[in-house]
C-alpha cells in the first residue's frame, strides 16, 4: 500500500505587523478556513485511489485544485494540531513563525498532546492498512509530522519534494520499506527500479 500525501496551501490573508500569542494563533486557524492562495506543484491524478482531506476549507481547496479527477472524503483525524498560545504582548509575525518553530523542537509548540497525536495517527493508519488500498491525504503540516513519524515506526519509508519542515503544497510518498530494493543509495520501489540493483531485486521478487 502507498499514500501520497499533500500539505494543503494557506489563505493568502492581509496579515497585521504584530500580534499577540493568542491574535497569532488565531491567525493560524483563519488561514486554514479559508480558500488558499495561488497554488504551487504540479497536479495529481487520483487515478481511482482513495481521497481522504482535513475537514478545513484550506483542505478542500487545495484538492479541488491539485486533483481534478478525485472525489474528496473529509476525515476528522487530518485536521491541523492547534497551536498552543504561549509568551504575552505583541510581536512580528516572523518572530512568532521562529519561536513556533524552536517550541516544536521540544514538542511544545502543540495544544495536542504528542501521545494523543500519535494516537490518532495509528488510528487512521489502521484504518488505511485494514483497507489495503494506495490512497492520497491532504492535510496540514503538524498533523503530517505526527502521521509520518507513526508511519516510519509502522514500516514506511517517506519520500519527499521539499527539506526541512513540512512547506504548504508539498508532496511526500510514503511506502513500506519491503517495496523498496535497498541495496544503495536510490532505495528504489520494485514497482519502478530506476538501478541495476533494484532491476535485479525486482526480477527476483517475481520469480
Amino acid at each position: 500500500m502507498r499514500i501520497w500525501i499533500i500539505c494543503s496551501g494557506e489563505a493568502a490573508l492581509a496579515l497585521p505587523p504584530r500580534a499577540a500569542a493568542a491574535e497569532y494563533a488565531a491567525l493560524c486557524e483563519k488561514r486554514l478556513d479559508s480558500p488558499v492562495g495561488e497554488t504551487q506543484g504540479h497536479p495529481v491524478a487520483a487515478n481511482g485511489r482513495g481521497l481522504y482531506i482535513s475537514p478545513r476549507a484550506a483542505a478542500r481547496d487545495t484538492a479541488e485544485k491539485l486533483i481534478a479527477d478525485g472525489m474528496p472524503q473529509a476525515e476528522p483525524l487530518l485536521d491541523e494540531i492547534p497551536l498552543r498560545p504561549f509568551g504575552a504582548g505583541a510581536l512580528p509575525l516572523w518572530l512568532w513563525r521562529a519561536l513556533v518553530w524552536l517550541r516544536g523542537l521540544f514538542g511544545l509548540a502543540a495544544a495536542e498532546s504528542g501521545r494523543v497525536s500519535r494516537q490518532k495517527a495509528d488510528e487512521l493508519i489502521s484504518r488505511l492498512e485494514k483497507r489495503g488500498e494506495d490512497c492520497i491525504l491532504v492535510s496540514h503540516p503538524r498533523r503530517i509530522a505526527a502521521l509520518c513519524d507513526a508511519l516510519r515506526v509502522r514500516g514506511y519509508c517517506v519520500q519527499r519534494t521539499g527539506l526541512g519542515g513540512i512547506k504548504p503544497f508539498e508532496q511526500l510518498l510514503l511506502s513500506r520499506r519491503d517495496e523498496h530494493c535497498g541495496g544503495c543509495a536510490h532505495n528504489c520501489l520494485l514497482s519502478n527500479p530506476g538501478c541495476s540493483i533494484g532491476r535485479d531485486k525486482a526480477a527476483r521478487e517475481k520469480k
